[in-house]
Order: C-alpha cells, then sequence, then structure tokens
C-alpha cells in the first residue's frame, strides 16, 4: 500500500487547495475504469454531439458498464489516502453524481475562468444557498472538494493555488477572467483557425495570475478545492478519459441537495 498523506501534504492542501495522489489507481483497475470512459464518451457523442466535454450522472444510462465505478470507490488504497488528507468523514461521491469528462471530438475550446457555484448562480440563488454565509462556507473543509482521476495523462485542468482562501478576487484575476467570454473560448464565430484557437487558449490560461496545469498521468488523482478559480482547456489530439466526482461528507450532500433545488426554480 503506497503511503498515506502526511502532515505536510496536508499542510500543502489546505495552503494551496489541491493535492494530487500519484498512481493512486492499480493497473487492472484503470484498463476496467477505460472501457468504461469508452462507453460514455460514445453515449455523450450520441446525446450532445462531437464536442460533448463530460457524461453526467453516469447511472441513468442501462449500456453503460458502472462496476469498476463501484470498485473505484470501494478502492481500499484510494479511501485511505482521502480521508488521510481531509477527515474521516470524507467518502468517495456514488456513481449517481460521478461524471466522465472527455476531449473534444473537432476543435479545442475550454471553459472560462471560474469559482464553482458562486459564478453559476445570480444573486438571489445565491443569498438562498449560501444562507449561513458564503466567507463561512467557503472555509468550511467538509464542503468543495472535488476529485479528478485520470486514466490517461490529462494536463486539461488550470488551477490557481491559495485562491480558495481568498473570498475576493484581486483585480488582476478578475481582468484575467473577463479577458475571454463563453463565445471566445468556444470561438463560436469561427474567427480563429483551430491552431490559432488553441494558442488563444494557452495564452488565456497562462494569463491568469499564479495559475498551474495539474499535470496528471495515468492513475493520478488531483483533489482541489472547488470554489478556487478553476477551468478545463481541451484540445482533439489528446485523449481525455478523467473521473470526475467529489470528497463527499453529509453536510456536502446536503449543500448539492439543496442548491440543485434552489436552481432548478
Amino acid at each position: 500500500m503506497k503511503a498515506l498523506p502526511n502532515e505536510s501534504d496536508i499542510a500543502f492542501y489546505r495552503a494551496h487547495g489541491y493535492f494530487v495522489l500519484r498512481q493512486i489507481v492499480p493497473p487492472a483497475l484503470v484498463t476496467d475504469l477505460r472501457r468504461t470512459a469508452d462507453q460514455a464518451r460514445a453515449i455523450a457523442r450520441r446525446l450532445h454531439g462531437p464536442q460533448a466535454q463530460r457524461l453526467q450522472p453516469l447511472d441513468r444510462h442501462a449500456e453503460l458498464d458502472v462496476k469498476p465505478l463501484r470498485d473505484f470507490v470501494e478502492l481500499p488504497e484510494l479511501r485511505a489516502a482521502v480521508q488521510a488528507l481531509l477527515t474521516p468523514r470524507h467518502q468517495i461521491s456514488d456513481v449517481s453524481t460521478m461524471a466522465f469528462l472527455f476531449e473534444p471530438a473537432d476543435r479545442c475550446w475550454a471553459t472560462e475562468w471560474h469559482r464553482d457555484w458562486r459564478d453559476h448562480m445570480n444573486e438571489r440563488q445565491l443569498a438562498e444557498v449560501f444562507a449561513e454565509g458564503w466567507e463561512r462556507m467557503a472555509v468550511d473543509e467538509t464542503l468543495f472538494n472535488q476529485i479528478n482521476c485520470a486514466l490517461y495523462e490529462d494536463t486539461a485542468t488550470w488551477y490557481v493555488p491559495g485562491s480558495h482562501r481568498r473570498l475576493e478576487n484581486t483585480p488582476e484575476e478578475a481582468r484575467a477572467a473577463k479577458a475571454a467570454d463563453r463565445a471566445a473560448v468556444e470561438n463560436l464565430q469561427g474567427a480563429r483557425s483551430d491552431a490559432a484557437q488553441e494558442m488563444f487558449l494557452q495564452t488565456y490560461c497562462a494569463d491568469m495570475p499564479g495559475a498551474v496545469p495539474l499535470h496528471l498521468n495515468t492513475g493520478d488523482l488531483a483533489i482541489y478545492r472547488s470554489i478556487g478559480w478553476h477551468l478545463g482547456n481541451y484540445v482533439p489530439y489528446r485523449k481525455r478519459s478523467t473521473l470526475h466526482c467529489a470528497a463527499m461528507t453529509s453536510e456536502y450532500r446536503a449543500f448539492v441537495e439543496r442548491a440543485a433545488a434552489v436552481m432548478a426554480r
């Protein structure tokens, strides 16, 4: 069994907002998960087109073999590592909330720089969902611990270390985040060639102060505070099959359910 995260690793996660568990998933399970990911990619593109970036939730598709996903959740080494880094109360989220993240089939694109939840709600929704106060809930370590597990080399996710500890954006961060909008990051007007769009997105990622790509190799798993600045940058020539889930607690489950109900209204 691999060494568990130690006090230095825990301090790094709390300070920087991310930590990578290297080769935490064994080769046999990686192979099984890749087969399931290939099934999920085909479903996603059939339902949502060639640029589909994800399939979620995964338990709604009868043709999908979800046994490897359950094996992932029950992996003793993973459970022990996550609980050592966070708390014994944290569990890997179940299949009903998992996603697979994919490469686009045709054209490169990216998400905009964002902080989860806060940047996906209007003011009324924020006030209702964060009724206990954004400042208090944002620093609650039972909430907002997100997971990406790479089944192939993955450099798509960029993160700003330490941004999870700052509830207010710096002026430089705000400018960098607004340097491109949805139309620009997806090249919706086709104004740039594929190469030009790829280089445009590389600049958009790198211009965010302090941003770093989370470089994951096969079997690596990144845990990160999703309220920190992050984005995904995708290219069609690099295969991506990354399992996306969360380190859940009862508090986070209740928050997600409340947020989903508010946003559905």
